[in-house]
């Protein structure tokens, strides 16, 4: 029977502490056969900060210059530290304002606002926000109101059938049969 392998290592070597915060604590733990907690802990109790890439000032002159998405992947950090040290500089955000072509004006109120959102490539609060500064209703924007044989059906039968019958959101069903005050139709077996 052989005996059990101790794998957790209990001192820590002057040349590991001298590379703690020089890389990131998961490849530092894969080379010196810790576990990536471990590392940082060691990291945190002798106060290193993890510094994998210092600043240079070339890169932080093309900060504010592009969105903080394209900036993070041209200098190959994360967004939220571009952004930091963006903020940290206190230089303003860029914001990328594509303006509205003609023909996309002229789906607005004719097409749902998602399906706009998709086919200009503007997101949708930006589609929303056009549509009502424009004064355009929303498409397909009638109200269905309920009919008293679908309010017959509910709490009868779980909501997701009644929504299937009626043609219905199930989310809009859940919300009609609390207004109603009508209990769920597993709320109502006996068990």
């Amino acid at each position: 029977m052989s005996t059990p392998v101790n794998r957790q290592r209990t001192f820590w070597t002057r040349q590991e502490d001298a590379l703690l915060g020089t890389m990131s604590d998961k490849r530092l733990a894969k080379q010196f056969g810790r576990s990536t907690k471990a590392v940082k802990a060691r990291r945190q109790q002798l106060r290193i900060w993890l510094v994998l890439k210092r600043w240079r000032p070339e890169d932080e002159k093309i900060l504010g210059t592009r969105p903080d998405g394209q900036i993070a992947k041209l200098l190959g950090r994360s967004m939220v530290s571009v952004a930091h040290r963006r903020r940290m500089l206190g230089i303003p955000c860029f914001y990328e304002h594509r303006p509205w072509e003609e023909h996309e004006l002229e789906m607005i109120g004719v097409r749902s606002d998602e399906e706009i959102a998709r086919l200009t490539g503007h997101p949708v609060k930006a589609v929303r926000a056009k549509r009502n500064e424009l004064g355009k209703p929303k498409p397909n924007g009638v109200m269905r109101y309920w009919s008293p044989a679908e309010d017959a059906l509910l709490g009868k039968m779980p909501d997701a059938e009644v929504a299937k019958r009626t043609g219905r959101d199930i989310a809009a069903v859940g919300k009609r049969r609390r207004r109603l005050g009508i209990r769920s139709a597993f709320s109502q077996r006996k068990f």
